[in-house]
């Protein structure tokens, strides 16, 4: 399995001029992905995790900074704050179960960078990758109040369906 070396820089949507690029996670961006999760807002973080969170674990982060590649893929948009140092706006990830060719994905962007379409480059690239990596389908589970994330799923050709089981979510599917 590949992993990908590196994402071209974006600028689409941003009105300040602003350019950010799309990178593969690294060991050392523990501190940046805790930088993102404190710029959500209680609802964006309940919408990402389903359940009110006030801190990130530190087994999520162990977890998502040490990635079996063979299975999963992290991705980070970065742009250089006010000093000039690289901050993380966005991150998509994707998880596969064992034996299986569909993967699981995440994705949550910082809220004062929502509507600039840095989510939408997060998805496509994380989507290549999974095509890249012979995955055969992508899915999500969302919530169903969360109407943002649900409009990006479709755009991007998600089929979406309700579960039986739960409607508070919807089931989003991608054929790869």
């Amino acid at each position: 399995m590949k992993t990908p070396i590196s994402f071209s820089n974006q600028t689409d949507g941003l009105d300040s001029g602003e350019s950010y690029l799309i990178r593969p996670i690294q060991l050392d961006d523990r501190d940046g992905i805790i930088g993102l999760f404190n710029h959500l807002s209680p609802d964006s973080r309940y919408m990402r995790f389903a359940h009110a969170i006030s801190k990130l674990p530190d087994a999520f982060l162990d977890d998502i900074l040490h990635l079996d590649y063979k299975k999963e893929m992290a991705l980070v948009a970065v742009m250089p704050n006010q000093t000039g140092i690289e901050e993380i706006v966005g991150i998509s990830r994707y998880v596969t179960p064992p034996n299986q060719n569909t993967c699981e994905f995440s994705l949550s962007v910082s809220d004062d960078r929502t509507t600039h379409g840095i989510g939408t480059h997060l998805m496509l690239d994380l989507i290549a990758c999974a095509k890249e990596n012979g995955l055969e389908e992508m899915l999500g589970y969302v919530l169903s109040k969360n109407l943002k994330m649900l409009h990006l799923v479709s755009e991007l050709g998600f089929q979406i369906s309700n579960p039986d089981e739960d409607p508070d979510f919807k089931i989003v599917k991608l054929k790869l």
